[in-house]
């Protein structure tokens, strides 16, 4: 018998590791649910839709996430990560302290006005209405906010600022600008309003400047 009439034996598959396997769904289910609260919002942000969503099925989507506030969580800690990414990268080109420090106002406005920052926002303003998530979502933003104006005064410190004389100013700052950038990436879902939103962001920039630099002169 001829080769040309032998059956071809089939390609073996190769077996994807568990773990893998893991990742992956948890990825696309957590990328659906950013997707799903940024153009429908918390309230119908359902574990139903996002598994459609995320092309997952149901029953999947309930290993992984056994309750929308699980998901909730655990799409929170992935903005987080991303967040810190995004930080992480866009500061890399700047060379000096103070540079990395005036920057940290744009990059926040890029990411409160993603995807992920609105889903973010959803998140945040959801916690007033679903006590179950309350508790762990202040845990995170809590930490989120610690971790936050530490990394921002190490910047501080590297351009020669006193802890005890301008630590306190300097965190203050940090909560000020966050909350802005909540405030106006919230005002700025409205069309007509992102000019002003953006004009806004621009007098904040403005006023760090003007911070920085009386407190540097205050070293001098």
């Amino acid at each position: 018998m001829s080769s040309d009439s032998q059956a071809e034996t089939p390609p073996i598959r190769k077996r994807i590791p568990n773990a893998e396997r893991t990742a992956t769904t948890r990825a696309k289910l957590i990328e659906a649910t950013i997707q799903t609260l940024y153009e429908l919002g918390y309230h119908q942000t359902s574990t139903v839709i996002v598994a459609k969503r995320a092309g997952v099925s149901r029953g999947a989507m309930l290993h992984h996430f056994p309750t929308k506030a699980d998901l909730i969580v655990a799409t929170a800690e992935h903005i987080r990560r991303m967040r810190r990414a995004l930080h992480k990268q866009r500061l890399s080109p700047f060379e000096t302290p103070k540079g990395k420090f005036l920057a940290l106002v744009d990059i926040l406005w890029e990411a409160m006005l993603s995807p992920s920052g609105v889903a973010r926002l959803e998140i945040m303003l959801s916690t007033r209405s679903d006590p179950e998530l309350a508790k762990r979502i202040e845990d995170i933003n809590d930490e989120i906010d610690r971790s936050h104006k530490d990394r921002t005064w190490r910047l501080g410190a590297d351009m020669g600022l006193d802890e005890g004389r301008h630590r306190e100013t300097f965190d203050a700052f940090v909560q000020l600008y966050a909350a802005a950038g909540r405030g106006l990436a919230i005002d700025a879902l409205r069309e007509h309003s992102r000019t002003g939103a953006n004009r806004s962001i621009e007098l904040l920039k403005a006023f760090q400047k003007q911070m920085i630099d009386e407190m540097l002169a205050d070293i001098d």
